[in-house]
């Protein structure tokens, strides 16, 4: 079976959509992490745990900088929005 490069390129963008939207759902269970973290962090009493969950969060941190600059790559319309400047 050929396919015509209209095709192609429709299977193309259909993957790169599939593959942004996971990455997407990746980012917001990210950012939960860390609010997660975050709210037990304000309630722990031991410094051993909080100092724990500090590092374990600032490591999802990392993950949702390492995911925006991902889509922004496969995305180029997602990559002007966060160069675009605001007034």
């Amino acid at each position: 079976m050929s396919y015509s490069f209209d095709e192609e390129d429709s299977d193309i963008e259909d993957g790169r959509e599939v593959d942004l939207e996971m990455l997407r759902e990746d980012l917001v269970g990210e950012l939960q992490a860390i609010n997660q973290y975050q709210e037990h962090i304000d309630i722990l009493e031991d410094e051993d745990a909080i100092s724990v969950l500090e590092h374990i969060r600032d490591d999802e941190k990392e993950h949702v900088a390492e995911l925006t600059k991902l889509i922004q790559r496969l995305d180029p319309v997602q990559a002007e929005k966060f160069t675009k400047k605001t007034l």
